[in-house]
């Protein structure tokens, strides 16, 4: 097996020139938005990423989720059907969904409102050579979100995160996705654990 890894990962990062690798990103646990519930606001993500590769195009930035690019030859990373942005928001509201949250476009009532901004979401690909020699060659996933909750003039701020590492065998697609797929639970578990806090925090003051 180590006889293949080598040649792969080596073909992978000489001489090749950069490809673009187009991965899915799935948000676990769907289900249908609550009719009852907490209602909550979560308004459009901010992308507040740096830019991972100056090889990028500005048109595809939005799409990006890094890569590895080494000595002008590698892979970059894109994610399919939309952008980094609007799929971070799209795992935050199946997040809150699961909570018991109503989500909604806007809120007459009191709600919880949610301002995020990304700060991260990239896949990497550390080199390493003992773990490449050893079959023990990682692919990373990273996800950062700053959110702001507003409720009933309090105002509260945390980050949640998420990473995600999957030792693979030979680059491809779907080793990307393993990494990222780890990256989304752990985000989710973060988000859901800020949240909670937030509500205890809310439910304190209220009662002082």
């Amino acid at each position: 097996m180590k006889s293949i890894i080598a040649p792969a990962l080596l073909l992978l990062l000489t001489g090749c020139g950069i490809r673009t690798e187009v991965v899915r990103v799935n948000v676990p646990d769907i289900r249908v938005n609550p009719e009852q519930g907490p209602v909550v606001v979560v308004g459009p993500v901010r992308d507040g990423r740096p830019v991972y590769y100056p090889e990028v195009a500005a048109a595809d930035r939005a799409k990006n989720i890094a890569g590895v690019v080494r000595q002008g030859n590698g892979v970059l990373v894109s994610i399919e059907s939309t952008t980094a942005a609007d799929k971070t928001r799209e795992i935050m509201i199946q997040a809150l969904r699961n909570m018991g949250y109503r989500t909604a476009d806007q809120c007459e009532t009191s709600c919880t409102q949610l301002e995020a901004s990304l700060t991260d979401f990239s896949v990497k690909m550390p080199a390493n050579f003992f773990r490449m020699v050893s079959s023990t060659q990682q692919m990373l996933a990273d996800i950062s979100v700053q959110v702001v909750a507003r409720k009933d003039g309090q105002t509260r701020a945390f980050t949640a995160t998420g990473h995600g590492a999957n030792i693979f065998q030979v680059p491809s697609r779907e080793n990307w996705e393993i990494a990222l797929e780890r990256a989304v639970k752990s985000f989710t578990s973060s988000l859901q654990q800020s949240m909670s806090e937030q509500d205890a925090a809310a439910g304190s003051k209220a009662q002082d």
